[in-house]
């Protein structure tokens, strides 16, 4: 395969051919339909291609490049960052924070603390026992910087991935890359290995991979808790903000807010009524939550994004007139959407009983967090657990992994292993397992798993015994 470096993939991308496409042709034999183009480009190709700059899809990108694959990165934003700079999820919420994870949480520490001053007591995995939060903005800056270090990535901003390149092969559909619209024009990227970021698992189910969506129900795989019947129930969806004092007098008004899920820098719980008096200057609030009926429908999400800024009105006015401004996060942010189904699927009874599968690629610790599901408090606790190397590869598919919150998982399994210090870790070796792939010419099912937990080892992704 031809390789290329950054300034042979801006004259590729440059390389621009004035066209019309034609497509169909009535029965009749009348004129075909035209569709009118503005370009067409020329493929391109990597060794790597990863779809989403998200907390999974970053890790994932800079782990391929470091191991010396040539990759491509596509996001649909403006910006790499994914929730926490689209959708305000910004604190540092559950753990281990490991390896490239590791990195971000330190720069920010470093540099884009709220107060101003980074904290001693931040230690080296950034848990100090407190709740930490980064204005969206710096992460942002963070993971871009961090990117611009990697040579071997391309990044490639606004763009939207239509559909991905398959090969029939058996009973196997092997991903050959993606297809892009990019300034008016289809663009093919061929790579031998993609990985799927989106968080949606949309390349998954475009690849013929089996899709699980809602609650699976208990029996379906032997879990004891959760709902009984199957249905197409998801975690709810959060419109975040965050509020920022203009007026020297201003208070936080606790008691005449509807909702009351918010944090400042420095505190180690929620705040409540007596930490008003602190008068901290800007907090991030969980504002409002809702029902969306089909994460997958953009009209849906649409309709669940109204129905979240009605509820969002009556607190915004009410921190308005006692001085606060808000900043409303760009996106509302999605818990769930589509899982695809591997050649593992974590359950719920992986979780608690604290299962470590020989194919572990990444650790989790936070426990079942399952928003607009009534589960007690005793079922949501977990034991430390793995997570294994064969929920990634999507059943059915080849030249294809899952990375992030859409990998093979219950219902219910999800909800704990969805957050980003979690994601990060599974991209960092989804990336990894992929450049081992596409370097050694061999398939993502057929590299040594030896290797490939060595190298997570050698890269800090795997637990200290202090940790």
């Amino acid at each position: 395969m031809k390789k290329f470096n950054r300034k042979d993939f801006i004259k590729a991308a440059a390389g621009i051919v004035s066209s019309t496409i034609y497509i169909g042709c009535s029965l009749d034999g009348s004129r075909q339909s035209k569709i009118s183009t503005l370009h067409s480009l020329p493929k391109l190709e990597a060794d790597v291609i990863v779809v989403g700059a998200g907390p999974s899809g970053i890790p994932a990108a800079i782990a391929a490049a470091r191991q010396g694959a040539k990759v491509i990165l596509v996001e649909q934003d403006l910006s790499p960052g994914g929730a926490p700079v689209n959708m305000f999820v910004s604190m540092l919420c559950g753990g281990p924070r490991l390896g490239i994870y590791r990195e971000m949480v330190q720069y920010l520490n470093a540099h884009h603390t709220i107060s101003g001053k980074p904290k001693d007591d931040f230690g080296e995995g950034g848990a100090n026992g407190k709740n930490h939060w980064y204005l969206p903005s710096s992460f942002m800056m963070t993971v871009s910087q961090m990117l611009a270090k990697e040579k071997n990535i391309s990044l490639m901003l606004d763009i939207e991935a239509n559909g991905v390149i398959l090969e029939e092969k058996g009973s196997k559909n092997i991903v050959k890359g993606i297809r892009i619209n990019r300034m008016g024009a289809l663009q093919d990227i061929y790579a031998p290995v993609t990985i799927d970021a989106t968080g949606t698992g949309l390349l998954g189910e475009l690849s013929g991979a089996p899709v699980m969506y809602g609650r699976d129900g208990r029996e379906a795989f032997g879990e004891t808790i959760g709902s009984v019947q199957k249905d197409e129930k998801v975690q709810r969806c959060t419109w975040m903000y965050v509020s920022q004092k203009l007026r020297d007098d201003a208070v936080l008004p606790w008691d005449d807010l509807i909702s009351d899920g918010m944090v400042e820098d420095d505190l180690s719980t929620w705040v409540k009524a007596h930490h008003v008096d602190r008068k901290t200057g800007i907090y991030l609030h969980w504002g409002a939550t809702v029902i969306c009926h089909d994460t997958r429908d953009p009209i849906a999400i649409g309709q669940a994004q109204q129905e979240c800024l009605k509820t969002l009105v009556p607190d915004i006015q009410t921190l308005n007139k006692a001085g606060f401004q808000i900043h409303l996060a760009p996106k509302m942010g999605i818990r769930e959407v589509r899982r695809i189904r591997g050649e593992y699927v974590i359950t719920t009874n992986d979780m608690r009983d604290g299962t470590y599968p020989n194919d572990t690629i990444a650790y989790t610790s936070y426990g079942l967090d399952p928003w607009g599901e009534d589960i007690p408090e005793a079922e949501r606790k977990t034991l430390p657990h793995g997570i294994p190397y064969r929920s990634l590869i999507p059943l059915n598919v080849e030249g294809l992994l899952i990375a992030g919150k859409a990998i093979s998982g219950t219902h219910l399994a999800a909800s704990g292993y969805r957050v980003q210090p979690i994601v990060a870790s599974i991209g960092q070796a989804a990336g990894t397992a992929a450049a081992m792939a596409s370097l050694n010419k061999t398939s993502v099912r057929n590299i040594e798993i030896k290797k490939l937990l060595k190298s997570l080892e050698e890269q800090g992704l795997f637990l200290k015994k202090e940790e």
